[in-house]
């Protein structure tokens, strides 16, 4: 007897052994395996074994974790809570599934979040082992997904250089830095082609440099497709989206939305293309960031918002990446998609109703689509709504199909590109307008601190600040030309959702002075204040060494730092609605511990 057909004997003896059977009970035939079944097969899968022999796909498990309790946690505790719980679920699950491919030759890999393995050229025998075998749903055959590659119907070339670009002046962002909201203490995220972390827009804001040339990558970035130890990008898409984001070369190039915040990134598309796979590993990653290998998570340094920039061109609803978005929302982490370009998809412009693809046609996510650069107006290369999948976290009465949620300028948006450390350009398209709404969760979030991680209560003040814009889609299915499924609720206004968040948290007041211990004073001292639930702020003094800052209530832990000084902590501060509190630092200098060499 060859090797072969032995493992295939004690493949069905660990399978009879799993299920408690008899060897009598064994099937040797695989069409009489499958008619036993009720699992759910792919047709493209039986149809691609029947034609090659041998094909890849996806083993769906059942889903049935408790993650409500994760909305009522602080953010560190969340993460870990959804972590741990999704990967208790998936280790049990799929236990016996996975020591059934443990007695095959196969590559297969295991996934916790959406509860899935991808088998990779499994022939029919083995198709019809897995469909014996506890907790499977379903097995199906793998996606494709796509780049929403930029748009070039109403692009113009445009290369000027200036202080903050003219779409971010349009939609108010320049008066909300103006505010000292500039995202600080939030980071943000991509699910793209890479990041050239080293472009000068975008060095300083990543979330791994530690300063004075040296980097850290573990937890910051991740490339499922094993390319790039070190963020890059192949394709120059995710550094353009990153840089609307949080890009600003500290000069002349202001391109990005929330410059004080800091970013990372996972490669969910080598090119133009997204395999499935890929961006199942993002997925995961943005709920618990790894170390470069994919081991030790660590869900504390997870993001708080995550841009979307690919999809596909569906027309109905797929629910593959449900799984990944829910457990997005249950660790806090905000989702954002581009709704699509007709370009990409072979439509006209503008698309018609019913363009837009999935994830983005999820109703339990902000889908965004284009607006000019700065006239306020629907831009017909942006794919419209409805979706086929009501909302279910933040609905609204009638409007529960909503797409896209809002718009944001996606014409001529110019941001760093991916080619050298210092050159921009200017690309069309929903990809560009995404980005100006994950910046704008950050600045909400940094003025309402109160509200991170709280999706629906973000979203709708997102809507309800938005600028109206009327637009007759030519649909039925509502009696109004606002909202529309061309321009949803609106172009967003950064400015408007801002004063409307800062009134939604309790605040108190923090003051004091910071001084060396010989009473002078110490002006651009940091005072880092963090209350341990995932807010953070950074504070510096006056020339006069004194601060004072706004703050939402907690119990906190202050930092004082500066060049030359030892660092010094304070913990247990109380911030209180109304109250100012007074902390004050005594810095000690940094002094020359090295005696002078005496000879005789």
């Amino acid at each position: 007897m060859k090797l072969k057909q032995i493992i295939r004997l004690l493949s069905c003896v660990l399978i009879l052994n799993l299920l408690g059977g008899s060897w009598s009970d064994v099937k040797v035939k695989a069409s009489n395996i499958v008619s036993q079944s009720t699992i759910s097969v792919d047709q493209l899968v039986l149809d691609s074994i029947e034609s090659e022999g041998v094909t890849t796909y996806w083993i769906d498990f059942k889903n049935t974790a408790d993650l409500s309790q994760a909305f009522f946690m602080d953010w560190s505790e969340r993460g870990w809570f959804v972590y741990e719980t999704l990967k208790a679920q998936a280790e049990k699950t799929q236990s016996a599934t996975i020591a059934y491919l443990d007695t095959t030759s196969l590559r297969y890999k295991s996934f916790w979040l959406a509860n899935r393995i991808l088998v990779e050229q499994s022939d029919r025998i083995v198709l019809a082992s897995l469909q014996q075998l506890p907790n499977i749903v379903s097995i199906s055959s793998q996606k494709q997904y796509i780049l929403y590659e930029p748009d070039t119907s109403s692009a113009v070339l445009d290369n000027n250089v200036n202080t903050t670009e003219p779409n971010l002046t349009h939609v108010n962002a320049d008066d909300v830095w103006a505010m000292g909201i500039d995202g600080s203490g939030l980071v943000v995220a991509n699910i793209d082609t890479g990041v050239r972390y080293s472009h000068q827009a975008l060095i300083n804001q990543y979330r791994g440099n530690l300063g004075e040339g040296t980097f850290s990558h573990d937890y910051n970035w991740f490339d499922p497709y094993g390319d790039h130890t070190t963020p890059a990008d192949d394709h120059g898409h995710g550094t353009h989206t990153m840089g609307i984001i949080a890009g600003d070369d500290g000069a002349s190039n202001q391109v990005g939305i929330v410059p004080g915040a800091e970013w990372m990134a996972c490669r969910g598309c080598d090119t133009s293309s997204c395999a499935d796979a890929a961006l199942l590993s993002c997925g995961q990653f943005i709920i618990a960031p790894t170390d470069l290998n994919g081991e030790n998570p660590n869900p504390a340094l997870r993001p708080n918002a995550v841009n979307n920039s690919w999809g596909d061109c569906g027309q109905t609803y797929d629910p593959w990446f449900a799984a990944v978005i829910d457990g997005w929302h249950a660790a806090g982490v905000y989702p954002i998609f581009s709704n699509g370009n007709a370009s990409n998809c072979g439509y006209s412009a503008p698309p018609g109703l019913n363009t837009v693809g999935n994830p983005a046609r999820s109703g339990n996510l902000t889908g965004v689509g284009s607006s000019g650069q700065q006239n306020g107006q629907y831009a017909t290369h942006s794919n419209w709504g409805p979706t086929d999948d009501l909302d279910t976290i933040n609905p609204v009465s009638g409007f529960e199909m909503m797409k896209p949620q809002v718009l944001a300028p996606g014409v001529n948006i110019r941001s760093a590109l991916g080619s050298t450390d210092t050159s921009y350009g200017s690309l069309s398209g929903t990809s560009m307008s995404a980005p100006h709404v994950t910046g704008l969760v950050a600045l909400i979030w940094q003025a309402a601190p109160c509200l991170i991680g709280n999706y629906a209560a973000t979203e709708n003040l997102i809507e309800s600040t938005a600028v109206d814009i009327v637009y007759d889609d030519g649909s039925t299915l509502t009696s109004t030309n606002f909202p529309n499924f061309a321009t949803g609720w609106g172009e967003i206004d950064a400015l408007a959702a801002v004063n409307t968040a800062s009134a939604m948290c309790a605040m108190g007041t923090l003051e004091g002075t910071v001084t060396t211990d010989d009473f002078l004073p110490i002006e651009g001292a940091k005072i880092f204040a963090d209350n341990g639930t995932g807010y953070t702020k950074n504070i510096y003094t006056a020339s006069d060494g004194t601060y004072s800052s706004s703050m939402p209530n907690g119990t906190y832990t202050l930092t004082a730092s500066k060049d030359g000084f030892q660092v010094q902590p304070i913990k247990g501060v109380e911030i209180t609605e109304g109250d100012i509190t007074t902390r004050s630092f005594v810095l000690v200098r940094l002094r020359n511990l090295y005696l002078p060499l005496i000879t005789r």
